[in-house]
């Protein structure tokens, strides 16, 4: 009985322990920026005594310090993602995958949509999922269109060509559509047998 004991309240308690020992041993060690960041208390009696003595020192280095926080954390300009997203005039439809058939090879074009609106309230409409879904039903549609036209049946693919026609199609049904923008687009030949 004691035995069972031990084996239900000590084993557990002995995994428990080995497991964190092991989890610290294993942790990285802190980055340079995480212990720059914690300054020694003589670094923060210094700026409290710039403070003091000088209204403009402490504005200066506070502004400093903001400028320097700001800059890490502004994400880098190259997200394309990340700017699509903060636009709010801006609707993601999401990808859609479309056949082009040729004669002697299938292409597939694979793209993922947003739409540029013309004004926030018709951007919310847009976001509805009513709206939103005859809206990527349409832009099928024109897909289907141009996968027929002289657009996507070349060797590349003209993607201002093919976003303006899509968007002549689609405003027929929806209005105020700036423009068509392609988060990504790609095609992939596969020959016929």
């Amino acid at each position: 009985m004691k035995k069972a004991a031990i084996a239900f309240v000590a084993l557990p308690l002995l995994c428990m322990g080995a497991g964190y020992g092991a989890g610290l041993a294993l942790a990285p060690a802190p980055a340079p920026e995480d212990l720059a960041e914690k300054s020694p208390p003589e670094a923060d009696k210094a700026q409290s005594d710039k403070a003091a003595h000088g209204p403009e020192d402490g504005a200066a280095s506070k502004d400093a310090v903001a400028e320097e926080h700001a800059a890490q954390d502004a994400p880098p300009a190259e997200l394309d993602r990340y700017m699509l997203a903060q636009d709010r005039k801006i609707v993601r439809v999401g990808q859609m995958t479309i056949p082009v058939e040729k004669t002697n090879s299938i292409s597939y074009v694979v793209a993922d949509f947003a739409l540029k609106l013309e004004s926030l309230e018709l951007a919310e409409r847009y976001r509805r999922v009513e709206d939103a879904t005859r809206l990527r039903d349409s832009l099928l549609q024109a897909m289907n269109l141009a996968a027929e036209s002289a657009v996507l049946r070349g060797v590349a693919i003209d993607s201002d060509a093919l976003s303006q026609l899509l968007r002549d199609l689609i405003s027929r049904d929806h209005s105020g559509i700036d423009d068509v923008l392609f988060v990504s687009l790609y095609k992939q030949d596969v020959a016929r047998l």
